[in-house]
C-alpha cells in the first residue's frame, strides 16, 4: 500500500465506498460482454472478427471488447478521462482481463489510440497509453508509440451525432516517417467504442501503409 492510499485513501468509482476503486457489491454489477460482435455491424462474430461480408480493404479485422460501457465500467472511465483518477487503470485492467479470449491473434504490436499533442498537454495524459502500458505487461505484447499519430486537431467524438463522428476524424491520423509495418498484425487499443469512427480511421491509415491485419481491443463498448 502507497502512503497516499493512507492519506487519501480510494473510494469506489460508483457508490463512492471507501477502500478500492471498485467495491464487490459494484464488481458484480459490471456487465461483461458475453459475446464478441464484428465492429461493423455489431452483430455477434465468432473469434471477434470481422464478418467476410463486412470486410473491406482498408477495415478493421476485429474487435475485441471487453464490457458494456454502463454502470461501473462506465464510472471508472469517467474517473480516469475527467477526473484524472489515473491509479485505478490497473484494477480496471485486471477486472477486465478476464473477459479477454485465452486465443487471441499473435500481435506484433499495441498501438494506442492517440491524442493531438494539444489535447493531450490539456489533459496531461493520454488513457488509451495508460491502458496499453498495462497490457503490454500483462500480455506480452510490445507496445510502439512511434508508428501512429493523430495531426489534425478534431472536436470531442463523445460531443457529436454519429453521422458526425464518422466524418470528424477524416484525415486525423498519419504513420510516422520511415516506419516499416508491411505485414505486422497490430492492435489499436482504446478506452471506449461507440460507433468504432477512430478504430476505423486508424486502421485505413495503419493499412494504407502495409500493415497486415488490424484489431480493435477496447475496454468497453457501447
Amino acid at each position: 500500500m502507497h502512503l497516499l492510499d493512507l492519506i487519501f485513501p480510494p473510494r469506489c468509482v460508483s457508490c463512492n465506498h471507501l477502500g478500492t476503486y471498485f467495491c464487490q457489491n459494484c464488481r458484480r454489477k459490471i456487465e461483461f460482454l458475453e459475446h464478441q460482435i464484428c465492429p461493423v455491424c455489431a452483430k455477434l462474430a465468432i473469434g471477434s472478427a470481422t464478418h467476410p461480408r463486412c470486410q473491406t480493404r482498408w477495415g478493421l479485422d476485429g474487435m475485441y471488447a471487453l464490457a458494456h460501457y454502463r454502470g461501473p465500467i462506465k464510472d471508472a472511465i469517467f474517473f480516469l478521462k475527467y477526473k484524472f483518477v489515473t491509479d485505478l487503470t490497473d484494477q480496471l485492467i485486471n477486472i477486465l482481463l478476464n473477459n479477454l479470449p485465452e486465443i487471441i491473434p499473435q500481435f506484433d504490436y499495441l498501438i494506442p489510440i492517440p491524442l493531438h499533442p494539444r489535447k493531450e498537454k490539456e489533459r496531461g495524459f493520454n488513457q488509451s497509453f495508460l491502458i496499453a502500458k498495462l497490457l503490454e505487461k500483462k500480455l506480452n505484447i510490445p507496445l510502439n508509440i512511434n508508428i501512429l499519430y493523430r495531426i489534425r486537431y478534431t472536436q470531442p467524438q463523445a460531443k457529436l451525432k454519429k453521422k458526425e463522428r464518422l466524418t470528424n476524424l477524416d484525415g486525423a491520423f498519419s504513420v510516422g516517417k520511415n516506419i516499416n509495418i508491411a505485414g505486422k498484425v497490430i492492435a489499436l487499443v482504446d478506452d471506449v467504442s461507440t460507433t468504432r469512427a477512430t478504430l476505423f480511421e486508424s486502421a485505413k491509415v495503419l493499412k494504407s501503409h502495409g500493415a497486415h491485419q488490424v484489431w480493435g481491443l477496447v475496454l468497453a463498448h457501447g
